[in-house]
C-alpha cells in the first residue's frame, strides 16, 4: 500500500496514514474484545503484538522515512523491493537478524548434515544498548550483512574469530569473513552462509569496528528500536500509540488534535 500510494501521495501523509491504521486496529480490538480492561493498560492481541514494531520499522525504512539523506534512486529501489517481497522476506527486511558470535554454544554455528540448516544462537534485539562492546555480532537486514566487532574485544577472541589480535590490523576492504583455521571462525562463516540463502542481494560482508569505521553509521541506522533516522525509539513509539488509543476510547467531544508523526 505505502509503495503504491507514494506515486500520488506525499511521504508525510503516508507515514501518518500508516500510524493511523495501526492505532485503528488496536483501538478496535480494545473496544470490541477487551473493553473491560483498565483504561491505562495497553492491550496488544497476540496476532498484532508486533504491529507497532513493524510499523515503526516501516516508517524508518529508506522507502518511507523523511529527510533528504536518502537519494531518490535508493528510495525508489527500496519501494520496488517492498512491492515484490513475500511476508517472510518483508519481516527480514524491516527487522534485522542480529546473532551474537562471541559466546557460541557447542551446537550453535553447526550445520545439520540432514537438513543443511545451521543452528543459530539466541538472537539480540535491534538496539545498540544491547550490544556488548566486548562482543562480536553478525547483522543481517535487507541487502546488508554486517560483522560488528566491539571496541573491547579481547585479542584472543579476535584472533580466533578473524585471525588478527587487534582491530587496527583488520582489513575492512575485504568484504567477507576472513578464513582462519579455528572452530569459532568456521562457525561464524557457517552462520553467515546460513543467512545468505534465505535473503536476496547478499554479495559480501561489511566489516564494522566500533568507534572506528564510518560504516557504523549505517549499522546504527538499522537498529530499529533506537532513536535514529530522525524518528523515535520503539518504547517512545509504543507510548505514543497508547496515548492515541486512549484518545480514541474517550467519549467524543470537542475535536482532538490529530495524530501527527514526523
Amino acid at each position: 500500500m505505502a509503495a503504491s500510494e507514494a506515486l500520488t501521495t506525499s511521504l508525510k501523509s503516508i507515514r501518518e496514514k500508516l500510524t493511523d491504521r495501526c492505532v485503528q486496529i488496536l483501538s478496535a480490538y480494545r473496544r470490541n474484545c477487551a473493553s473491560g480492561s483498565a483504561p491505562g493498560q495497553l492491550i496488544l492481541p497476540e496476532a498484532y503484538k508486533l504491529s507497532p514494531l513493524y510499523n515503526l520499522a516501516l516508517l524508518k525504512s529508506p522507502a518511507i522515512r523523511g529527510g533528504a539523506d536518502v537519494p531518490i534512486d535508493q528510495r525508489i529501489y527500496h519501494m520496488c523491493l517492498m512491492r515484490q517481497f513475500s511476508v517472510r522476506k518483508t519481516m527480514d527486511y524491516f527487522y534485522p537478524t542480529i546473532a551474537p558470535l562471541h559466546m557460541l554454544a557447542e551446537n550453535e554455528g553447526v550445520v545439520d548434515e540432514v537438513s543443511g540448516a545451521v543452528t543459530l544462537p539466541a538472537l539480540v534485539r535491534a538496539s545498540y544498548s544491547l550490544l556488548d562492546p566486548a562482543g562480536i555480532y553478525l547483522l543481517a537486514s535487507g541487502g546488508s550483512l554486517m560483522l560488528w566487532l566491539g571496541r573491547q574485544v579481547s585479542p584472543s577472541l579476535l584472533q580466533a574469530a578473524v585471525g588478527v589480535s587487534a582491530l587496527e590490523q583488520l582489513d575492512i576492504k575485504v568484504h567477507s569473513v576472513p578464513e582462519v583455521s579455528t572452530e569459532l571462525n568456521q562457525k561464524i562463516r557457517a552462520i553467515a552462509d546460513g543467512l545468505v540463502p534465505t535473503r536476496a542481494g547478499y554479495a559480501n560482508v561489511q566489516i564494522v569496528r566500533q568507534g572506528m569505521d564510518q560504516a557504523e553509521v549505517q549499522f546504527a541506522s538499522l537498529l530499529v528500536e533506537d532513536r535514529n533516522n530522525d524518528n523515535m525509539t520503539y518504547v517512545d513509539f509504543v507510548c505514543a500509540i497508547h496515548r492515541q488509543i486512549q484518545v480514541e476510547a474517550r467519549p467524543k467531544g470537542p475535536s482532538e488534535p490529530k495524530w501527527s508523526y514526523h
